[in-house]
């Protein structure tokens, strides 16, 4: 609030520094300029802030005319040097003398506003952008801990049981983690990592279903010079193997197929699982991530830039998500 009081107010300065300029260059008496100084000062500093902007109109009009009346005052009685009040009651005085301070007030006035009315409009963007970005890196802080947690449990379980896989599936998780911890703090990173990310990910997920069914991972396209919202694909990838680890199904197929055309990139997740498991959508909720939570990512991040279709078959799970990404050339 005291940065955006200081700007005003320097705009106030700006806005009269002009005024005495445009009025040395035109020739004005000293006196004159000064006794304008005075009445844009309360104009700007007092009528508008407080009154014209806290929409009281009828007292903004009225003090702005008793400040001009002011001014004709000390201009006619006071300044000119003459102290005869019958000057107030002549024509000459209202048509020549208070247009001669009205005009250059109302510019000022206006400029003042105008000026103002940017210096809002920018930082009510710049506000609802930090709001923005503060969501979106609290919605992606979720996704970390709920990632590991899930992992840790299988790795345990492998661990409990004394399988060989489990060095394999610490160093799986390892690499994971690190590009969470230490690649993702930009609004943006490379889709090639992004997608690298993924394939640690499939793998590790890949050590930890065994024979239990089919896994398909494919990637289409180009990613190079191509940028992405970090950790923006992995829920969905995520949610695919969630169903098969809480389930009881031995046939799994799982399916993830990812294409980058142009400046788009296409992923398609399609997973067996048991109806008797509950929706698929409140699988996708456990562990704190849930459905909402990635939605509205994609709204924040991509907005109109985005289009996410789920539809949840008897027995398959199906997403389709297109993106349209940003590119470094």
């Amino acid at each position: 609030m005291n940065a955006l009081l200081q700007r005003f107010q320097l705009v106030n300065v700006l806005v009269i520094i002009l005024s005495v300029a445009y009025l040395i260059v035109d020739g004005e008496p000293f006196e004159d300029i000064v006794n304008l100084i005075w009445i844009e000062s309360v104009v700007l500093f007092v009528i508008i802030p407080q009154l014209f902007y806290r929409r009281k109109y009828l007292k903004s009009f009225v003090s702005l005319a008793g400040v001009l009346i002011v001014g004709v005052l000390l201009m006619e009685m006071v300044i000119e040097g003459d102290g005869e009040l019958v000057d107030l009651f002549n024509a000459w005085t209202w048509t020549h003398e208070f247009p001669g301070l009205f005009w250059p007030i109302l510019v000022s006035s206006l400029l003042k506003i105008t000026i103002d009315l940017t210096i809002r409009q920018h930082l009510m963007v710049s506000l609802e952008k930090e709001r923005t970005d503060s969501e979106a890196k609290f919605l992606k802080s979720q996704l970390s801990p709920h990632v590991l947690f899930n992992n840790l449990n299988n790795i345990y379980s492998f661990a409990l049981h004394k399988s060989k896989q489990t060095p394999n599936l610490i160093l799986k998780l390892a690499d994971v983690m690190r590009y969470m911890l230490y690649e993702t703090k930009e609004h943006q990173v490379p889709l090639i990592k992004e997608l690298e990310h993924l394939d640690s990910y499939v793998e590790l997920q890949r050590l930890q279903l065994e024979n239990r069914g089919e896994l398909s991972f494919e990637q289409k396209g180009n990613p190079k010079s191509k940028l992405i919202a970090p950790m923006m694909l992995i829920s969905f990838v995520e949610n695919c193997f969630k169903h098969a680890s809480a389930g009881s199904i031995d046939d799994l197929q799982i399916i993830i197929q990812v294409e980058i055309k142009d400046n788009q990139i296409n992923l398609f997740t399609q997973n067996t699982y048991s109806p008797r498991e509950g929706d698929a959508e409140d699988q996708l909720q456990e562990g704190g991530i849930g459905l909402e939570n990635v939605k509205r990512r994609l709204e924040l991040l991509y907005p109109n830039e985005h289009e996410l279709i789920i539809k949840e078959l008897s027995n398959l799970y199906i997403v389709n998500l297109s993106i349209r990404l940003k590119s470094t050339v």
